[in-house]
């Protein structure tokens, strides 16, 4: 009964909680005078709201953000939970950068962002973790992978850097298995044996594309019993269309980042020569769905808009994905840097690296079920009340170990005890 009453109210907000979140571009955040139950149950949750005797939000603060696609899906919910949702509570401006897809780009949009003001960056993707820390100690400016997932080595080498926050994401493992739990779940529905394998920005320095792609490629050559004549990383990393036999095992790599013009049209190209029986995609396969009518669809990517309306026109079979209000404890590490806190965030005084893992659908009633609390802006998985608590501008108590743990209860059912407990 419990769970039909929540399914009841989940269903009940997909007109009222998903209209404030229709635009994910830069203007102003919704209509915070509409009166509607979702409103009113947000004016509720924030008379809770922690009000130090001085108002950190008297100050302005200013947040440069770096993405690899702009126009991404995943990015774009972040945007709108940061812009609409954020922005206007904290009194906090975002800078965003276009897609950014080389080091040398990644490099000057620091630059340019701490040029223009900017107090920290917040960024989703990195390509030498030392380099940009070290140049945002120059600038004297805090940095922080807000979703992604580096390497060991990589995040050794920075971590002794005071304007180094940290990293929050899946990490290493959580990366591989969820390309490994999509590769599993198509061998079980016994969807054939070709693949065609969107590995994204794997050969471009995308950790976590690299880790996915791995994943998949592990996964089906160890349940065909086969081996490849070359490693899974080095199969990963191909630059250009790779075809892979072994035994009864067929696989096509296809590398890039599909909404860019190039890419698109070579995995298109690459895709219509076989016609491949199912897709497996380490990144946002929207711009390719059409194309792809007639196979079977999984995707690692983002609960989005998208992604609803191909679940339910049947073409998408399993979700691995983020959800937009996923990084607000990334921002509530970000702004406690920048109110004078950043020590108080550290581990043994180097940067903190949390975890934060993914949500999963393999049928369009689940997705419909997490979609609310993926989407909305008005009631979230993580929202203003949880970011105060382990803000210590808001509440003096606030320590690392408190940031630590609600970052880590990203899961369906921690948000959902936070929102209707």
């Amino acid at each position: 009964m419990k769970k039909k009453l929540l399914l009841f109210f989940l269903s009940a907000l997909l007109v009222t909680g998903l209209a404030a979140c229709g635009s994910s571009g830069s203007g102003s955040g919704p209509d915070r005078e509409a009166a509607d139950p979702v409103s009113e149950a947000a004016q509720i949750s924030s008379e809770t709201e922690l009000q130090p005797a001085e108002d950190p939000r008297d100050t302005k603060h200013t947040i440069a953000v770096l993405v690899y696609n702009y126009s991404d899906d995943e990015v774009a919910a972040f945007r709108t939970y940061l812009q609409e949702y954020i922005a206007p509570e904290f009194n906090v401006e975002f800078i965003y950068s276009d897609s950014i897809l080389s080091a040398e780009e990644e490099m000057a949009f620091i630059e340019n962002a701490a040029d223009a003001g900017a107090e920290g960056i917040m960024s989703f993707n990195t390509y030498d973790l030392k380099a940009e820390t070290d140049l945002c100690a120059e600038k004297g400016i805090y940095y922080m992978l807000a979703s992604g997932t580096v390497s060991n080595e990589q995040f050794a080498a920075a971590e002794d850097n005071p304007y180094f926050l940290g990293v929050v994401g899946p990490g290493s493992f959580i990366e591989y298995k969820a390309g490994s739990d999509m590769a599993n779940y198509f061998m079980t529905e016994k969807t054939g044996n070709e693949y065609f394998i969107l590995s994204g920005g794997a050969p471009l320095g995308n950790e976590m594309h690299l880790l996915r792609t791995e994943g998949i490629l592990d996964t089906l050559k160890n349940a065909y019993g086969v081996e490849f004549d070359r490693t899974t990383e080095e199969l990963a990393k191909t630059e250009t269309p790779l075809h892979v036999d072994a035994g009864d095992l067929h696989v096509c790599i296809c590398p890039g980042y599909i909404d860019f013009d190039e890419y698109y049209e070579q995995a298109r190209t690459e895709y219509e020569e076989d016609q491949y029986q199912t897709v497996l995609s380490v990144l946002p396969i929207s711009r390719l769905a059409d194309a792809l009518k007639g196979s079977r669809l999984g995707v690692v990517d983002c609960y989005s808009e998208t992604n609803r309306l191909l679940f339910a026109n049947g073409q998408l079979e399993y979700l691995v994905g983020k959800y937009s209000s996923i990084i607000g404890p990334s921002f509530a590490a970000m702004y406690n840097a920048l109110t004078g806190y950043a020590e108080d965030f550290r581990i043994a005084g180097k940067a903190f690296h949390l975890t934060q893992g993914f949500w999963t659908s393999d049928s369009d009633e689940d997705f419909d079920e997490k979609y609310v609390l993926a989407r909305s802006i008005t009631i979230n998985a993580y929202d203003i009340t949880d970011l105060q608590r382990v803000i210590k501008a808001f509440n003096p108590e606030a320590k690392m170990a408190e940031l630590k743990t609600l970052t880590e209860a990203y899961t369906f059912k921690d948000a959902i005890e936070r929102r209707f407990r």
